[in-house]
């Protein structure tokens, strides 16, 4: 007997055009139910859809002007402005949520009329939380029998905290879950106990029940995802650009990082089967733009996969995250003409004593410096990321980093303040590492933790924590002026390696003209523009 189900996505209101990508994660889980006799259908609601109902609402129609003269004048916003944004901003909370009361009343009707079994939502931070638990709310509600499992960020980092502030998840799903939603089916018709479901996290008799951990290893044995138009529903207003899992899990331990929490070991994909997926991902859907998923993809995976690529003449475009100590020996002249457009490196730091400190990071800054020049040198676009005001951090070691940004110039700098997650080592052990926590529910403040729309962080509600004994709008302050000292210093801060892709097949010569246009449009709520960015993209031939 075959079960009915919908698998949802809803994250807020679109904040980066990143947001309309094609969810791979409900895409593969789709295959795998639907290999195994299952009906379903995706509902994503990231789309210029969501933007335009939300920002439909007339009072909102000034902030275009406010926006022009941010992103496309360049001048910052007056007493006046922010005085109107915070009216519009609070008429906009309310109003948002007369939206996705909307949605999900719709939601509640496609159930009634498919007979939907049970629902997957994938749970996102921020706003999409909050949304997401109201819906989950209000199917228990509607429908007392249906199956509710929760599965996404916010469980691989919160895991049965969220059992805290709500009852209506039969369970939670973490890490790899192709194995996991095909058992859910089976113990939604009956077939086997919950208990017995790998990866699993439910309430029985008012207790906490964790069931065994288990990494998928045989990637061949998994079908492709599944962008069907009706399975994902919608899917022609997303960016077609797809995220291809070629690796999961990261054998690095650093202080910061949840992978090796909610990912385990690193374990590749033969390569066979991500030439097969890239193959069929051109021929079923013309996909030409690829985005490895890994979060440190081996560099022997990508240069094999590389020369294939490259035999076979698949004309493609793709970019990929990036490891200095795994890539010191690659060959990115090879990478670069499979079609690598760019490449995401976590830096952190220039102070050698911040990222051992700080960071329990390996990198040696000589062989950063090596991999940074021979990628730059084959014509890929670096980015890194650094996190600032790192712990321990001082004048001095702030000099560092900005000195050796200088020497090594990446095309792009994507710069943060620190974020203390449950379950890192910065978690575990905040003290050890100059956090100082303000608040004993600090797991429940971050987990519900809402951003402030339209403005920067030294505006948002303060996070629960010092860092170096700096309350947040200290630190988020500290983190600001660094960008634009960078900004001054003439690197861009706002590119990341999938955007400046995008910006390419959107005809920029300029990534940052493309980034500041599509923050224009999403501030604005401009929906129809970006329906048009999207097609222009979906049309590009590279």
């Amino acid at each position: 007997m075959s079960t009915n189900s919908l698998l949802i996505s809803i994250s807020g209101v679109p904040k980066i055009f990143s947001d309309f990508l094609p969810d791979n994660g409900l895409a593969i889980l789709a295959a795998c139910l639907e290999d195994n006799s299952h009906n379903v259908m995706i509902l994503d609601y990231n789309t210029p859809d969501t933007l335009e109902l939300v920002f439909e609402y007339k009072p909102v129609s000034e902030i275009r002007k406010i926006a022009e003269k941010i992103f496309i004048y360049k001048r910052r916003p007056n007493i006046i402005d922010l005085a109107k944004l915070k009216i519009i901003s609070r008429r906009l909370e309310e109003y948002k949520k007369s939206v996705f009361d909307g949605i999900s009343n719709d939601i509640c009707r496609i159930v009634k009329e498919n007979d939907i079994d049970f629902v997957g939502i994938k749970l996102w931070a921020g706003e999409g939380f909050m949304y997401s638990l109201l819906l989950a709310e209000k199917l228990k509600r509607e429908f007392p029998k249906i199956k509710i499992f929760g599965g996404g960020p916010q469980v691989d980092i919160f895991q049965e905290e969220i059992f805290r502030i709500t009852d209506n998840f039969d369970a939670l799903c973490l890490g790899d879950g192709e194995e996991t939603i095909v058992l859910l089916a089976d113990f939604v018709r009956g077939k086997v106990a919950l208990d017995s479901v790998p990866n699993v996290i439910f309430k029985k008799n008012g207790s906490i029940v964790k069931t065994e951990r288990r990494f998928i290893t045989e990637f061949e044995k998994l079908p492709f995802p599944e962008y069907r138009k009706d399975v994902y529903i919608g899917v022609d207003n997303k960016v077609k650009m797809f995220v291809l899992d070629e690796s999961r899990g990261c054998n690095n331990q650093c202080a910061f990082c949840i992978h090796p929490v909610k990912s385990g070991k690193l374990r590749k994909k033969p390569v066979g089967k991500i030439l097969r997926e890239i193959e069929y991902s051109l021929s079923t859907y013309g996909t030409k733009l690829f985005r490895y998923a890994g979060s440190s993809t081996p560099a022997d995976l990508l240069e094999i996969t590389a020369k294939k690529i490259l035999e076979k003449d698949l004309k493609i475009a793709y970019t990929c995250f990036g490891n200095f100590e795994a890539m010191k020996n690659a060959d990115f002249n090879l990478i670069r003409s499979s079609g690598c457009m760019a490449v995401f490196f976590g830096l952190e730091s220039g102070s050698p004593e911040i990222l051992e400190k700080a960071f329990h990071k390996k990198n040696s800054l000589v062989d950063v410096e090596h991999v940074m020049d021979a990628c730059k040198k084959a014509g890929i676009f670096t980015v890194v990321s650094v996190i600032y005001p790192a712990p321990f951090e001082t004048e001095t070691t702030k000099r560092q980093t900005i000195e050796f940004l200088t020497k090594i110039k990446p095309d792009s700098v994507l710069v943060q303040f620190p974020g203390l997650y449950p379950r890192t080592v910065w978690g575990r052990n905040p003290e050890k590492f100059n956090f100082t926590l303000e608040t004993d529910t600090y797991e429940l403040d971050i987990m519900t933790y809402q951003i402030k729309q339209f403005f920067p962080p030294r505006y948002w509600k303060p996070l629960p924590y010092r860092v170096n004994g700096m309350r947040f709008r200290q630190y988020a302050a500290e983190t600001e002026k660094f960008q634009k000292e960078l900004n001054s210093r003439g690197f861009l801060t706002f590119v990341s390696d999938e955007a400046y892709l995008l910006s390419k097949c959107a005809g920029f010569e300029n990534p940052s003209e493309f980034i500041d246009k599509n923050r224009f449009y999403l501030f604005a709520g401009l929906a129809d523009e970006i329906r048009k960015e999207i097609k222009l993209i979906n049309s590009s031939m590279i």
